[in-house]
């Protein structure tokens, strides 16, 4: 997997360009993106929005899935936010559970700098036909 057309491809990703978000390690198996929370993205009592660590999560999943060599998108999703940040540095990780022909499993957690469990995600996806390769 050549890192920087993984890179190169997902800054056509708006929203992750948007929020900042990096990736730092990439495979199928297991994937770790980061972030710093700007002022934009806090909530109305001046914590990191859910939304801002949802779209976290989710980009991490994304980045994971594709690399299984099919485009893949997403049929579910749970999160459960377990604390609130005490920083504005996230990191998840996703790591893979499962996978078919057709469909894969993801655990994501979501960290802050302090390395503090914020949040875990459960996704799903699908996993199409269309290949995708970042060789």
């Amino acid at each position: 997997m050549n890192m920087d057309k993984l890179k190169e491809f997902f800054k056509q990703d708006t929203l992750a360009v948007t929020l900042g978000i990096e990736i730092v390690e990439a495979s199928f198996e297991k994937t770790v993106c980061t972030m710093i929370v700007n002022d934009n993205f806090l909530n109305a009592k001046g914590g990191i929005h859910g939304g801002t660590i949802y779209s976290l999560a989710d980009f991490t999943f994304a980045v994971a899935s594709n690399l299984g060599g099919k485009l893949t998108v997403t049929l579910d999703s749970n999160i459960t936010y377990l604390k609130p940040a005490k920083d504005r540095n996230l990191v998840a990780t996703a790591t893979l559970v499962s996978s078919t022909r057709h469909t894969c499993n993801y655990t994501i957690s979501v960290n802050d700098g302090c390395g503090r469990l914020i949040a875990t995600v459960v996704m799903n996806g699908y996993r199409n036909d269309t290949d995708i390769n970042f060789d």
